[in-house]
C-alpha cells in the first residue's frame, strides 16, 4: 500500500555498515544533507545490509575499517546489487569534507559506470543506426547496427572514418553540409529522407535525425543522431506506385466500364467510361452509390444484381441491359458483375464491367429489319410471279 512516504522526493542516503569509531557521523550527515542526502543509522552487521539497501536502493554504503573481509566482500557484492555504490574507509577517522568528497566521488563514479552500461546496451539493442560524430564528421561512437549498414564487422572500426570513406560524394557532400549546419545554429534536423549511394554502387533510404553534441560546458562538439533504414519501404512504395501507374493505364486505355463498389454499394474505383456515361469524372465518384446517378427504377434492377452477388457468391455474365446517360442517351450494354474480396480473402464488394453493344444492337436490328424485308419482297415477287402467269392449256390452244 502506497504512503505518504512514496509521495517524497527521492534522494540518496548514506548507509554506514559496522563500527565507527572516531567518526563524526553527526557532522557527516550535516555536511551531506546541505546537498540534500540523508544519512541513515549505522547497521551493525552485514547480515542486515540487505534489507536495508531494498529499501534504500539509492543509497552509497560506507564500510568501517573494522569489519572482517569476508564481511567487507558480502557487503561490497550487495551493495553492487541492490545500491548505487560502495566504498570503504581506510582510516579510522578524518575530515568530515574529505569523508563527504569520497562519498560523492564513489557516487558519481557509480553513475558513469551505470549510465555507460545503460547506453552501451541501449546502443546495441537499438534497431536504428546510431552515431556520434566530432566537428569534422568523423565517427567518435557508432552502434552494430550502423557498422552492419557500412557492411563493416566491427563498430570500432568506424571510428576516426567518415562519410566519404563509405558514401560517394554525391551523398556525403550534403550529408556533411547537414551536419555542419547542425553544428553551427545548434538545431537539429528531424527525420529527414535520404537517398544514400555507397561507393560500390549501392542504394539505400534513410530517415535521419541530426543534434548538435555538447560537452559538460555545453558547448557543440559534434553530432550524433540516428539513421532508419527504410529501403524495404521505399521500394515497397515504388513497387505500388508502378502498380498503381500499370492499373491506371489499364483503366483509361479499357474501351469498357469498369467500376468496384464496397458491400454499401459505395463506388471504390471507375474509370473514365462509366464516368462519362454518368457525366461525372473517376474522382468524383468515390464514396457515392448509384442513388446518385439513378433514378429509383433503374437502381432497383442493379441493386437486385449486386445483391445477388454479395449474397451467393455467384457472377453475373454478359447479361444485356440498358442504362440512360446523363446527356439523355439510351445505351444497351453487356454487364458482368462478380465479387470483389479483400486481402484476407472476405467478401468486400463487386467487380462491375459494362460493354457497350448500341451499334452492334443497332446493326442486329437493321439486319433483321432487312432480312424481313427480303422475306416480304420474295413473297411479293413469288405472288406477282403467280398472277402473271399464263396457264399451260391456253399455250397449247394457240
Amino acid at each position: 500500500m502506497s504512503s505518504v512516504r512514496d509521495l517524497l522526493p527521492i534522494c540518496p542516503h548514506l548507509l554506514p555498515v559496522g563500527r565507527f569509531d572516531g567518526l563524526p557521523l553527526a557532522e557527516v550527515s550535516a555536511a551531506l544533507g546541505t546537498a540534500g542526502w540523508k544519512v541513515l543509522p549505522t547497521v551493525p552487521r552485514t547480515d542486515l545490509l540487505e534489507q536495508a539497501l531494498k529499501a534504500y536502493p539509492i543509497t552509497v554504503v560506507v564500510v568501517a575499517p573494522s569489519l572482517a573481509e569476508s564481511e567487507r566482500e558480502a557487503s561490497r557484492e550487495l551493495t553492487f546489487t541492490y545500491a548505487s555504490g560502495w566504498c570503504a574507509l581506510t582510516a579510522k577517522s578524518g575530515a568530515v569534507a574529505d569523508i563527504v568528497g569520497l562519498v560523492l566521488q564513489t557516487q558519481q563514479e557509480r553513475r558513469s559506470r551505470v549510465e555507460s552500461r545503460f547506453l552501451s546496451s541501449f546502443l546495441e539493442l537499438l534497431p536504428d543506426a546510431a552515431f556520434f560524430k566530432d566537428r569534422c564528421g568523423r565517427f567518435l561512437a557508432a552502434n552494430p547496427k550502423i557498422a552492419e549498414h557500412f557492411g563493416v564487422h566491427d563498430p570500432a572500426l568506424l571510428l576516426g572514418r567518415s562519410d566519404f570513406d563509405f558514401f560517394s560524394v554525391e551523398h556525403a557532400q550534403p550529408a556533411s553540409l547537414d551536419e555542419q549546419e547542425v553544428i553551427r545554429t545548434g538545431r537539429p534536423i528531424l527525420g529527414k529522407l535520404e537517398r544514400e549511394t555507397f561507393i560500390e554502387d549501392r542504394v539505400t533510404w534513410c530517415l535521419t535525425w541530426r543534434a548538435p553534441l555538447r560537452d559538460e560546458q555545453d558547448r557543440i562538439i559534434g553530432t550524433f543522431g540516428l539513421a532508419r533504414d527504410v529501403t524495404g519501404l521505399k521500394n515497397t512504395e515504388s513497387a505500388l506506385a508502378t502498380e498503381r501507374h500499370l492499373l491506371e493505364a489499364l483503366l483509361t486505355s479499357m474501351p469498357d466500364s469498369v467500376f468496384i463498389k464496397d458491400t454499401q454499394g459505395r463506388f471504390l474505383l471507375a474509370n473514365k467510361v462509366v464516368a462519362g456515361w454518368l457525366g461525372t469524372t473517376p474522382e468524383a465518384m468515390r464514396g457515392k452509390t448509384d442513388a446518385d446517378f439513378f433514378t429509383s427504377e433503374q437502381m432497383a434492377a442493379y441493386k437486385q444484381d449486386e445483391d445477388s452477388v454479395l449474397t451467393s457468391g455467384m457472377p453475373v455474365i454478359n447479361r444485356e441491359e440498358k442504362v440512360h446517360t446523363a446527356d439523355g442517351r439510351e445505351l444497351w450494354v453487356l454487364t458482368t458483375k462478380v465479387p470483389f474480396r479483400d486481402h484476407k480473402d472476405n467478401l468486400a464488394g463487386i467487380i462491375g464491367m459494362s460493354r457497350n453493344i448500341t451499334l452492334r444492337r443497332d446493326f442486329q436490328q437493321q439486319l433483321h429489319d432487312a432480312q424481313q424485308e427480303i422475306v416480304r419482297l420474295r413473297r411479293e415477287i413469288a405472288r406477282l410471279q403467280e398472277s402473271a402467269a399464263i396457264p399451260p392449256d391456253s399455250a397449247a390452244q394457240t
